[in-house]
């Protein structure tokens, strides 16, 4: 027998017809999981159906009237040649040299070799069982490591080998990510958040940062993910990453007036504040009273700093750094008040949206209301991609001024309001 089916698959691999009739009968076998299916005529071309019209005995009009040839009576024409007694999966299993399979059966073969994998891990890897177990839940926020995992689980050991090694090795004190990466590794890139290591990395950290039922949602955004690596003393860049701010006091680690705010303070001059400097310090508050103004454009800064040099103020310059939260922080922590405001667009209403979330009553929406958005001259047309961002606003009074730029469609931009903020500043100061 098993000379025949060497004959038959000899004989069967010798037509170009019978090749492509044989790729198409494996993916019926893939799909149904059993001998069965037709396949269409139309894709052979004459020359292939004169020859599988001659094996059936027909000739090319008579398939070309049937439309479909059948593989169960491919299965059974078999059984009149001198390969009598050669079933068709064994022929399919001897033309292509391995066992085929459905894909169900295959995708199941695949989930049971991952979740053997897995709970081999487990029992070396204790460190990481919370996050191996998690990704037994097939979860779509670890479906791609759950891919890799299949696909190349001699690499997914490799990853994990080094996460073990990063999990056991998280500093107790500030280190800078490449310093991290070159202590675990050897490698100053290997934690780079491009690579595949880096992003898994950031899964186990969201993961284990989580508690009870909360949704794993993997930080995107620059700042998102400098915070968690923060919560475990990473820093990515503390150079770079830096917040513009005037009239503001610090403390050191040991109480004492940090003497460059100090001095910042008595020049009235303004501090580009690096995240390096903010990680040491013990409290940052203004120079008087409670109240700090946080205003999102530079230009705008100036405009405030040039009537009143003495006013507490913050600029984001844009989407909120990790020194900017971190130092609206040690404010809020001190018990200040910050007066936000931001620009009328879909991004600023989202900044107005975080602080919200983050401070609750510690901050206080400074003209982003419909009256200020009228007043801000909105003209500048904003796409139907962008005004959709602002259906994810849910606070109560930004809720009202994101409908109204439903309406308008346009962005209002906060140069418009200075005077008001002026106003509002002086009866504070």
């Amino acid at each position: 027998m098993e000379l025949k089916l060497k004959e038959a698959v000899a004989f069967f691999k010798s037509e170009k017809a019978y090749q492509q009739l044989f790729i198409h009968m494996r993916k019926k076998y893939e799909s149904l999981g059993r001998i069965g299916g037709t396949v269409p005529v139309r894709q052979f071309s004459h020359d292939d159906l004169e020859v599988i019209g001659g094996f059936f005995g027909m000739t090319v009009e008579q398939l070309l009237l049937k439309k479909s040839i059948s593989i169960l009576a491919f299965e059974s024409k078999i059984q009149e040649t001198r390969f009598a007694g050669i079933t068709l999966k064994d022929l399919l299993d001897a033309f292509y040299g391995e066992k085929i399979i459905s894909k169900k059966q295959s995708a199941l073969e695949k989930e049971n070799r991952l979740k053997q994998l897995l709970q081999e891990l487990q029992q070396s890897y204790p460190s990481l069982f919370f996050w191996l177990e998690h990704l037994e839940t097939y979860s779509s926020d670890s479906r791609w490591i759950v891919r890799l995992a299949m696909e190349e689980p001699e690499r997914f050991r490799n990853l994990v080998e080094f996460l073990d090694l990063a999990i056991y090795g998280l500093p107790n004190e500030v280190e800078r990510l490449p310093m991290f990466s070159q202590r675990i590794t050897g490698d100053p890139h290997a934690f780079d958040l491009e690579q595949d290591l880096g992003k898994v990395f950031l899964h186990v950290l969201t993961v284990h940062s989580k508690s009870g039922e909360e949704a794993i949602i993997v930080p995107s955004g620059t700042e998102e993910i400098n915070e968690l690596l923060q919560r475990y003393h990473i820093y990515r860049d503390d150079l770079l990453n830096f917040v513009t701010c005037a009239n503001l006091y610090a403390d050191r680690s040991d109480g004492e007036i940090h003497p460059v705010w100090s001095a910042a303070v008595a020049c009235h001059s303004v501090q580009i504040v690096p995240l390096r400097e903010l990680v040491n310090l013990k409290n940052i508050y203004p120079i008087k009273g409670n109240d700090v103004w946080i205003v999102e454009n530079s230009g705008v800064c100036s405009a405030i700093l040039d009537q009143v040099p003495n006013a507490p103020i913050i600029c984001t310059n844009g989407q909120f750094k990790l020194a900017t939260l971190l130092l609206m922080d040690l404010l809020v922590k001190h018990g200040c008040i910050l007066h936000y405001a931001g620009d009328f667009d879909p991004e600023g209403l989202g900044m107005a949206q975080r602080m919200v979330n983050r401070y609750q009553d510690k901050v206080k929406l400074w003209h982003m209301d419909i009256m200020a958005y009228q007043k801000s001259n909105p003209v500048k047309p904003l796409t139907k991609e962008r005004l959709e961002k602002l259906k994810g606003i849910s606070e109560d009074n930004l809720i009202k001024v994101a409908n109204e730029m439903l309406e308008y469609g346009k962005a209002g931009y906060q140069e418009a309001l200075v005077e008001w903020m002026l106003t509002d500043i002086r009866q504070k100061i």
